[in-house]
């Protein structure tokens, strides 16, 4: 009888022990999984870096570019329907500085800068003109263009030939154009236009007293329309008008990479012999 009482006890001793090491092995697994949930609840709760748009972009290996591509010698299709431009291969040259692919998106200039508000897209890279209205919105880059801005009429127009003579005259130009508050300031007459074209028509057909193609935008359209009946009356005094890359409020780093990017592809030349390319000088220097 002794024995198996001392049987039975000993059995029972080693089922308790057995509850009890499953017991702390489910209490070790809850603690385990608890800090496993907790863990994940931080890095959920995690606030990513206000200027991470750089990293963002690297790691996707694309810089989402708004371009119009109706706006020569700027970003425009050849014959064969392609994407080309000045602004287009300078977008392409920084992409590449920033170990990544330009990807561009096309649409009419009045949505492209709402697209970078949206995060749509990264920037705009089609002659986009620093303004102070536009620099309260967004971080610019260094100017990579200085386009000198110049009045243009028919050949045989002689009632215009400096500022003081453009007050009531009639001005064919894009309603989005930076210079159309000061110009209407002055009593100047906007004709709206879409196209660096249609401005260069409405002058040469009278419906305009001048526009303001600039020299990067007058020397392509003289060369592809040689007998058009057109001039530069005067430029604008003041300074010229700045191109640079506008980017979203607080990207600093990205900021830093594109400023870094068009350093370099001064330093080497690039956007010299771009500007030369499509311009027939060098706009890429400030004068």
């Amino acid at each position: 009888m002794k024995t198996k009482k001392i049987l039975a006890l000993l059995l029972a001793a080693v089922m308790m022990m057995g509850v009890l090491a499953a017991c702390g092995g489910n209490s070790n697994a809850g603690n385990t999984a608890a800090t496993g949930s907790n863990a994940a609840t931080s890095a959920a709760n995690t606030t990513a870096e206000p200027d991470d748009e750089l990293a963002a972009i690297q790691k996707a290996g694309v810089l989402k570019v708004g371009v119009e591509g109706t706006y020569p010698p700027f970003t425009y299709h050849d014959d064969a329907g392609n994407l080309i431009g000045y602004d287009v291969e300078v977008a392409e040259a920084i992409a590449g500085k920033l170990g990544v692919k330009a990807e561009f998106t096309e649409s009419d200039w009045d949505s492209l800068l709402a697209a970078v508000d949206s995060g749509r897209i990264d920037t705009v890279i089609n002659d986009v003109t620093v303004t102070e209205e536009r620099a309260e919105k967004y971080d610019f880059s260094t100017p990579y263009l200085y386009i000198p801005r110049q009045a243009c009429v028919a050949g045989d127009n002689e009632d215009i030939k400096s500022e003081a003579d453009i007050a009531g005259k009639r001005c064919a130009t894009a309603q989005t154009n930076a210079m159309v508050p000061d110009l209407e300031a002055k009593g100047v007459i906007i004709v709206p236009v879409d196209t660096s074209g249609q401005a260069a028509d409405l002058v040469v057909q009278g419906r305009a007293d001048f526009n303001l193609m600039s020299p990067t935008v007058l020397a392509p359209y003289l060369d592809a329309h040689p007998e058009a009946n057109i001039k530069v009356a005067f430029e604008f005094e003041g300074e010229p008008a700045k191109d640079a890359v506008p980017i979203r409020k607080g990207e600093t780093r990205l900021v830093e990479a594109v400023n870094k990017a068009l350093a370099e592809l001064s330093e080497d030349g690039t956007l010299k012999a771009l500007s030369e390319k499509y311009f027939r000088a060098d706009y890429t220097t400030a004068h």
